[in-house]
């Protein structure tokens, strides 16, 4: 009983420390009982050094002293062997206990699949999604029936009461250490797709490989251009074919030196020594993804005689259960790993980076990351945002976090602008009102339109979008690239960060992408004119969310348009086999996640 009760306690102290802990604890143990027991035995010999035998020494009353003390020490000696079979067989069921907690080698996820099925997951992202629409839904409208300040009065308590709602569900993605659980699985994903892109890129013999022709300087932005190679990287994983820029990427705007001044090369062929001037050069098409031709060339997404399934915001049947487990928004993951092979720093770019990101204290707790467009984008390809719009919702995030955490926060906000003034507004209201603002004023004094292309321009920025992603929540607006560049690149960096961002115009998109589409999973019946019917099942052609508990879309069954509630539909996932990975069986779920 006291064995199993020693067990029982033992197990609890030497869990936490893992396998190799407790294998070398059972050794120490047994060569401490041995050591105890040698003393033991030296102890019991007879004073004047003979050692104990029966009948051999007398004291002239023969051997009845001798025999005593033989027997006493026979005694002690029969309990030490007991008792050391018995914790010799208490080892062995510690050693069975240890395996039966410690988890598979590599296989996390696989252990705590007995918690958290797909199933789960789906469930537990929809019930965030829900409890974010109603507060959507809240803030976007104001109450009815009620004098203008009790109405205030009664939204500011609601309002409390939702926040805790949120902070208290976003709490189950880290119980048990889930969000672990993401991290490694996902982890391991972009191992995967990394290792499955820097093979397409770097080919046995590039004489040989099947090529497809990029051209880098796209009339466009940084955001826009890092965009377009993605796209270009995104069709030659679907075609199984090596992306080469044009040129090399030697004529490329932002910097004289071409591509290769802030990145790596995209791989090994080259277009110098590989294209050459007399070889016929195809048009890419849709339908010419596995022809024959060894070298096309892609035109701009806007420029495709045909839409291939395999455009963003697809993602590969491969990866499938992996991803629907274990990240909130697979497509945007997926990118987020084409972004990541392209943005690799060379060694110049690496150094200004890191030293831009030791400047933003990420060790003292979190920074939430504002981006803010103006110049020359603002009223053309975006409406103006006021400082006081982005604010609010960093505001908001600290709120739900503090109650999540129970413990106050210092307000820490880093700001990516294209204009100065923006970080003298918010220092100068934000910073009275407890916020600590950061930014890097010189890199928004190089992003004016005169100074963008030069190099401090260009590395100022790539410095702003890695230090975004590293962020622990993002508001800017997705009509900016910079800011989508951002989001993507963060899903890499931390895994599932699908839900640290909010956008104060559109949803996440992708330029050139395949139309988003939502399913209807309830009834809606029209009471206005403005909005439309559903039913559920249908899919719906969305044009964007108006972030106050309303979306506006087509419906394909009615073919009418109009406003609908933002809760009663959810993204149809457009998911396609992808050649990068060949012939893969196991549907993406090595990782435990059947």
């Amino acid at each position: 009983m006291r064995l199993r009760l020693w067990r029982s306690l033992l197990l609890k102290v030497v869990q936490p420390f893992g396998h190799q802990f407790v294998r070398w604890l059972f050794i120490g143990a047994a060569l401490l009982l041995w050591l105890i027991l040698i003393v033991l035995v030296v102890l019991q010999q007879p004073q004047d050094g003979t050692i104990c035998a029966r009948g051999t020494k007398t004291d002239g009353e023969g051997v009845q002293p001798q025999t005593k003390n033989c027997d006493h020490f026979q005694s002690q000696m029969d309990t030490i062997r007991a008792d050391l079979i018995a914790l010799k067989n208490e080892n062995r069921k510690l050693k069975k206990d240890s395996i039966a907690f410690r988890p598979p080698t590599n296989q996390f996820d696989q252990n705590a699949q007995r918690l958290y099925s797909k199933g789960h997951e789906l469930a537990r992202r929809e019930l965030d999604r829900l409890i974010m629409e109603l507060f959507m839904r809240l803030n976007g409208h104001e109450p009815l029936g009620m004098p203008k300040e009790e109405g205030q009065r009664e939204k500011r308590r609601l309002n409390d009461q939702l926040l805790h709602l949120l902070a208290h569900s976003r709490k189950f993605a880290q119980v048990d250490g889930a969000d672990q659980w993401h991290r490694q699985a996902l982890a391991r994903a972009g191992s995967r797709i990394q290792n499955a892109l820097h093979a397409l890129q770097h080919p046995a013999d590039c004489g040989k490989a099947r090529l497809l022709l990029c051209e880098l300087n796209k009339g466009c932005g940084f955001g826009c251009q890092l965009h377009h190679v993605a796209y270009c990287l995104i069709m030659a994983a679907a075609a199984n074919r090596t992306m080469v820029l044009e040129r090399d990427g030697a004529e490329w705007r932002y910097s004289r030196d071409g591509w290769t001044a802030v990145f790596q090369p995209v791989g090994t062929c080259t277009f110098a020594e590989h294209v050459p001037l007399a070889v016929t050069v195809d048009q890419f098409s849709g339908r010419q993804q596995q022809n024959s031709t060894r070298i096309v060339r892609l035109p701009v997404v806007d420029g495709l005689s045909s839409r291939p399934p395999h455009l963003p915001l697809a993602f590969p049947a491969e990866l499938v259960d992996l991803l629907l487990t274990h990240h909130s928004n697979p497509p945007v993951y997926f990118i987020g790993q084409f972004v990541d092979f392209l943005m690799r720093k060379n060694a110049r770019c690496r150094k200004f980076v890191e030293e831009a990101l030791k400047r933003i204290p990420f060790g003292l707790g979190p920074v939430v990351g504002v981006q803010i467009r103006r110049t020359d984008k603002v009223g053309t390809e975006a409406a103006l945002h006021h400082v006081r719009e982005y604010m609010r919702w960093a505001d908001l995030w600290f709120a739900v976090e503090q109650t999540k955490l129970g413990i106050p926060l210092e307000k820490r906000v880093f700001i990516a602008t294209d204009d100065k003034s923006v970080i003298e507004e918010a220092r100068a209201e934000w910073g009275q009102k407890g916020f600590v603002i950061m930014a890097n004023d010189e890199t928004a004094e190089a992003a004016q339109p005169s100074n963008r292309y030069s190099d401090r321009s260009l590395l100022g920025v790539i410095a702003d979008v890695h230090i975004l992603a590293h962020c622990s929540f993002i508001v800017c607006t997705f009509s900016s690239q910079v800011c989508r560049l951002s989001y993507e690149l963060m899903q890499a960096l931390q895994g599932d960060a699908a839900e640290r961002v909010h956008s104060l115009d559109d949803i996440f998109y992708f330029g050139g992408q395949l139309a988003h589409e939502w399913e209807a999973v309830g009834e809606f019946r029209a009471e206005t004119d403005d909005e439309i019917d559903l039913r559920p099942g249908d899919l719906i052609g969305v044009a964007g969310n108006h972030w106050d508990g309303f979306s506006k879309g087509t419906n394909r069954r009615t073919r009418r348009s109009g406003l609908f509630p933002s809760y009663l539909a959810r993204e149809k996932w457009r998911i396609v086999d992808f050649a990068i990975f060949g012939h893969d069986k196991n549907n993406g779920s090595d990782d435990g996640t059947q």
